[in-house]
């Protein structure tokens, strides 16, 4: 794992760190605009190399990036964190497998991972929340509410 360093953003906290290759990473958690329960306290998640550069199989750059994500999360159990698998490269599902490794790798036991595939769009999102700070029926419920008003929006 590599050493990293946090900042404070005006939405939220970024972390970057510096690769034994010379590149240079961020995890970013900017918070969204959700003032209702459960959603209230919803991060967008955010990471990459900041030239676009692609690493050479260099496990410490997932193992820093996992290691980020879990002590953002377990600083505060009302934290939701959604990723957006993009699909501008036609690489979402690469994107949707790693972040499901990493998550079955974390061993966070009380986190839940709750994904959603959009039926006419070529990405997906993830949301992780915590079970002891949220119902998960109420949650999901919500999670699906929310992405049905971006949606309809969206396609106005």
């Amino acid at each position: 794992m590599y050493k990293y360093i946090e900042e404070q953003g005006a939405d939220g906290p970024y972390f970057y760190f510096y690769t034994e290759n010379n590149l240079t990473y961020y995890v970013a958690f900017r918070k969204m605009p959700q003032e209702n329960y459960p959603l209230n306290n919803l991060f967008s998640l955010d990471f990459g190399e900041v030239d676009g550069k692609r690493g050479k199989n260099d496990s410490n750059i997932s193992s820093t990036i996992l290691h980020i994500i879990i002590e953002f999360l377990n600083t505060d159990q009302s934290k939701v964190i959604h990723f957006l698998c993009d699909s501008e490269d036609s690489r979402q599902l690469t994107r949707k497998r790693l972040f499901n490794r990493w998550f079955s790798l974390s061993q966070m036991s009380n986190w839940i991972k709750y994904d959603y595939d959009f039926d006419n769009a070529n990405y997906n999102i993830s949301f992780v929340y915590c079970s002891n700070a949220y119902n998960t029926s109420q949650i999901e419920a919500e999670i699906l509410l929310t992405l049905d008003v971006y949606e309809r929006a969206k396609n106005e």
